[in-house]
């Protein structure tokens, strides 16, 4: 038999599949953004000739009838949902299969690019040519080098955003082959007809013969569109699709989330319906007022800043950097002042060739800023990607486990690669400019210049504070408790940060039991002091100044160093500073500081504490102290006055 028609396979007495299945779920959770990314991604990778690729997303409407096979098709589905219809899991989603797959007139999504060499090897269809992986493939890719798709499962989010679970796809390649192919993943039924043990693989394909191999023809459903001689590309027809009223917007904006790299340096122009997503047009889009409506306000704010640091403007230090003798990065870092710092991402958004933002990092500098680091066509690109999860959203080392050389190697590397453009930023912000800024809302309790300007030799109190690279930590106003007559402490927190790397929406987890009693055996509070006898030297007490408010600043938690800011209350000659770890109950216990120092110039310390402190009313300090516990705590700070 030769003819074209829908053929679904026998699983040959093996494993039923379900509707959903994992290489489907993996892109449920957006599947709009992750249809955008995976098409363009493609894309890119297929370049050819004229520059810019050129995609397009155009939404048609078909008569039932002129979908090829569309009969054999809803039979399948009917089996489907006869068999199935009563699962609580499965049976609400064949009911809308049946229902999209029944209409009259059916609404498909056509995505085209041009410029590409299209996907070569539908005449000579077999193992190992693109056309075949792609159709035929689950896993498999024969994509190398710097190409940004690798895993072979990208094309399933074509499938997630089709109301039928259906797809076809048609080249125009470079090799002078032309052909399409229709693919349906359902689930698994029974095949009575054949044997009653007998099961579909739950996949079907529209070919030309029992081998399911494409049709040597280019396929037009959309009417409106036709390619031109030698104007090479593919088409992939979704079959149905919800016209959900912000589809558009949904693409636009994960397009330039994703590829503003690439769109910015002319190498991507994507038209989605009537809106054309260019170089030239990026700034009307993103601060338009529609486009700012519509989308969240992180999400604004992160596509607006990596435009703005693709622009040659002074506010914005870009420089490139070696990582080691075979691999450099392009970093650019931008700055915000007081006024526009709730622009600042605060992150540096990672960027690999072929221009596809696959994640971000956090340097931990306190200042507002916004960056963003591209990796070059080189080694350390080609690592990466290896260890890319399938939706290209993330690196992750433990996929190279059953590898322990490579997985060594690409951590150190990757590792490099990280501190590399940690230093640079947090150099870049150093060193920028003379403003002030306030940092997380702490400049009320710092000092200004003229209260320290007796000070000769240290950093004023005004100046940056320069922050080693530590775990990114949203420093926020603490709630304060009472902790007694010793003062007031609080517990410190890490910043809510959401899943796209913001700082909002997660809420905080619940904090650990601190480690054991760092020393399990502190010292008994102080007896009462005896009266003073006819001769003898008073006897100095310690007494607790209440009421102080203390700002706890982490400067770098893996070396256990922190600000401690406050205005005092008290004018008082000689005061003791010390610090004690909460636990979940009333339960504290004294951490020892290792060395101090106060609006930058050394203390004593003695027996963990901080002695010798001499402070004015409403005057402002910074004491900075390092202590012995290498992770974050909740602390109370405790100053006693020596009287």
């Amino acid at each position: 038999m030769s003819e074209k028609m829908w053929r679904f396979p026998d699983n040959n007495y093996t494993d039923e599949k379900g509707l959903d299945t994992s290489d489907m779920e993996i892109f449920k959770k957006d599947p709009i953004a992750s249809l955008a990314r995976e098409i363009c991604q493609n894309s890119i990778d297929a370049s050819y000739g004229e520059k810019p690729v050129k995609v397009e997303f155009s939404l048609f409407s078909v008569d039932r009838e002129e979908i090829p096979g569309i009969d054999e098709l809803a039979k399948q589905i009917e089996k489907c949902y006869e068999y199935k219809k009563d699962s609580p899991k499965e049976g609400s989603a064949l009911t809308e299969l049946e229902k999209s797959i029944n209409k009259k007139t059916i609404k498909c999504l056509r995505i085209s690019d041009f410029n590409t060499t299209g996907v070569v090897g539908a005449n000579d269809y077999r193992s190992g040519q693109p056309f075949y992986s792609l159709t035929k493939g689950s896993g498999v890719s024969d994509k190398v080098g710097t190409s940004g798709g690798s895993k072979g499962i990208g094309k399933f989010a074509s499938f997630v955003v089709s109301t039928t679970n259906t797809v076809f796809y048609s080249t125009k390649a470079n090799d002078d082959s032309t052909g399409f192919i229709g693919i349906s993943k359902l689930r698994s039924v029974p095949m009575p007809e054949v044997d009653e043990d007998l099961m579909t693989i739950g996949i079907g394909y529209y070919g030309k013969n029992k081998k399911n191999f494409p049709v040597l023809e280019e396929l037009n459903l959309d009417k409106s569109f036709k390619r031109e001689e030698k104007q090479y590309g593919t088409d992939v027809y979704l079959i149905g699709f919800n016209e959900d009223k912000a589809w558009k917007t949904d693409i636009i904006a994960k397009i330039l989330e994703s590829f503003m790299v690439a769109i910015m340096n002319e190498e991507l122009e994507v038209k989605v319906a009537e809106h054309l997503v260019k170089k030239s047009t990026v700034a009307d889009i993103i601060y338009s007022e529609e486009f700012e409506k519509e989308r969240t306000k992180t999400e604004v704010k992160q596509i607006r800043a990596q435009y703005e640091l693709l622009q040659e403007d002074e506010s914005v230090i870009s420089e490139e950097l070696t990582i080691d003798e075979n691999n450099t990065v392009t970093v650019y870092v931008k700055q915000y002042d007081q006024q526009n710092e709730s622009s600042a991402t605060k992150h540096c958004v990672m960027v690999r060739y072929p221009y596809m933002k696959i994640t971000y990092i956090r340097p931990g500098a306190f200042l507002p800023f916004s960056a963003l680091c591209v990796i070059h066509d080189n080694p350390l690109n080609k690592k990466l990607r290896a260890i890319e999860n399938p939706q290209h959203t993330d690196w992750e080392i433990k996929r190279l486990n059953d590898f322990p050389k490579e997985k060594k190697e690409t951590r150190e590397l990757k590792k490099k690669l990280e501190n590399t453009v940690t230093e640079f930023i947090n150099n870049v912000l150093r060193a920028s400019g003379n403003e002030s800024s306030d940092i997380e809302g702490a400049g009320e309790f710092l000092p200004s210049q003229d209260d320290i300007s007796g000070i000769s030799g240290e950093p004023a109190m005004g100046e940056k504070i320069h922050v080693k690279t530590v775990t990114p930590v949203k420093v926020q106003t603490p709630k304060t408790e009472k902790a007694g007559e010793k003062g007031e402490g609080y517990d410190m927190t890490k910043g809510e940060q959401a899943e796209d790397g913001t700082e909002e929406g997660r809420p905080l987890k619940k904090r650990k039991k601190p480690t054991p009693n760092p020393n399990p055996e502190p010292k008994p509070e102080p007896k009462p002091n005896p009266p003073v006898k006819e001769g003898e030297k008073p006897i100095l007490k310690k007494v607790p100044l209440s009421g102080m408010r203390y700002r706890t600043v982490v400067t770098d938690k893996n070396s256990g160093k922190y600000d401690c800011i406050f205005k005092s209350l008290y004018t008082e000659n000689e005061c003791e500073l010390s610090i004690r770890q909460c636990g979940e109950a009333a339960d504290k216990y004294p951490v020892e500081i290792i060395s101090a120092s106060i609006d930058g110039v050394p203390c004593e310390v003695k027996e963990g504490k901080i002695i010798g402190i001499k402070i004015e009313k409403d005057k402002n300090y910074k004491i900075s102290y390092k202590v012995n516990i290498d992770e974050m705590f909740a602390s109370e700070v405790i100053l006693n006055a020596i009287r």
